[in-house]
């Protein structure tokens, strides 16, 4: 039988004890080892635990934090959302004045409903990790949603208001809106006796008697269609100014604007005379509208607010 080896440790002290030996058996010695292998790599893995553990409580306790930021900062959205609703309401009913004010259909709340209508969007991202978050959110991003296509609407209803104003602004600026000349008026618009056929007839315009000389002025902008000389109307100028409207000018000594000029309102375009069928020095003046004749007095000072849009020059 063969005999088992030993292993032997010498410990040296300073002390009256000398040389210690202590031998163990190649057995013992790797059990000993083993068993201090196995407690050194517990207590590393113990250790790792406990660090790994605290750190996971540490990133936990940080989350917690952080969740409830999130929250805060949500319910603040929440707030700041339901403050911007209020004015985007006081915005809508603008709108309505703005609308009654210039004669356009007003949008009544269901309409504006069903301009703004959608499906709820539910977004799952927090459903398993916190309730609370959940709901903050989902409410969140529908009251998003909705805010904007409320915001879209308006977008579009003031589009809509811009583009009627500048079509207004238009309408007006080639309506007849003003006195052509300075003056009295001597003869008006409607059935007269003929201060010289002496005959009974319809008056198509008014007559503004003046000085020879005295200023004419377009009453609209538009464009000069006609300029001649006729032997009832003298010199004459006829001025398209669009959507239906044209002046007519006549009796005159002087004119100041040519065939095919663009002009505008204020604009000097004549003077005063007494040429043609004449008693005296003054203006004959007519405004037709889609070619039928209208009473002029009715467009002296004409205001802005009076203008019919028709839908058609809104297309």
């Amino acid at each position: 039988m063969k005999k088992e080896k030993y292993w032997h440790i010498l410990v040296t002290s300073n002390s009256s004890t000398g040389v210690k030996n202590i031998h163990f058996s190649k057995t013992g010695a790797y059990l000993i080892l083993t068993f201090v292998g196995l407690l050194l790599i517990t207590t590393g893995i113990m250790t790792y635990l406990f660090f790994s553990n605290e750190l996971d409580h540490q990133k936990l306790r940080r989350l917690q934090e952080h969740n409830i930021k999130l929250k805060n900062e949500m319910a603040r959205i929440h707030s700041l959302l339901d403050t911007m609703q209020i004015n985007l309401k006081n915005l809508q009913d603008k709108d309505n004045d703005i609308r009654q004010l210039e004669g356009m259909r007003s949008i009544d709340i269901d309409i504006r409903q069903m301009g703004v209508g959608g499906f709820t969007f539910i977004d799952s991202t927090f459903y398993s990790f916190d309730r609370e978050l959940f709901d903050l959110h989902n409410d969140l991003i529908n009251k998003i949603s909705i805010f904007n296509r409320q915001l879209n609407f308006e977008i579009i209803s003031y589009d809509e208001i811009l583009r009627f104003l500048t079509v207004k602004n238009t309408i007006f600026r080639h309506t007849p809106s003003i006195r052509p000349a300075k003056g009295r008026i001597s003869d008006g618009y409607g059935y007269r006796i003929h201060p010289i056929t002496n005959t009974r007839h319809f008056h198509h315009g008014v007559d503004i008697a003046n000085k020879i000389g005295s200023l004419i002025y377009a009453t609209a902008d538009g464009k000069v269609i006609e300029k001649g000389y006729d032997k009832y109307y003298g010199r004459y100028i006829l001025i398209d100014h669009g959507y239906g409207y044209k002046t007519f000018f006549a009796h005159l000594r002087k004119e100041y604007v040519e065939k095919g000029n663009i002009i505008t309102r204020y604009q000097i375009i004549a003077e005063m005379g007494n040429s043609g069928f004449s008693t005296g020095s003054h203006l004959h003046y007519e405004v037709r509208f889609y070619n039928k004749s209208t009473n002029p007095v009715n467009y002296f000072n004409k205001k802005k607010s009076t203008i019919f849009v028709d839908r058609k020059y809104l297309s």
